[in-house]
């Protein structure tokens, strides 16, 4: 399997994760688990745009 699919999953899971802790998270602000799995998966996403369009 190509990295970029695996990059790809991995941020979707990571994206799940952080809207499940949001929902079950009371607080208005999110947590920093929260706001730590949002970057991993906005990291995630860039890196496999990046393989996906840069790379043949």
């Amino acid at each position: 399997m190509q990295a970029r699919y695996i990059l790809a999953a991995l941020a979707v899971a990571f994206l799940i994760a952080a809207a499940m802790r949001r929902v079950r998270n009371t607080r208005r602000r999110p947590d920093p688990a929260t706001r730590t799995c949002l970057l991993i998966a906005l990291i995630f996403t860039a890196v496999a745009a990046w393989l996906q369009w840069h790379t043949s």
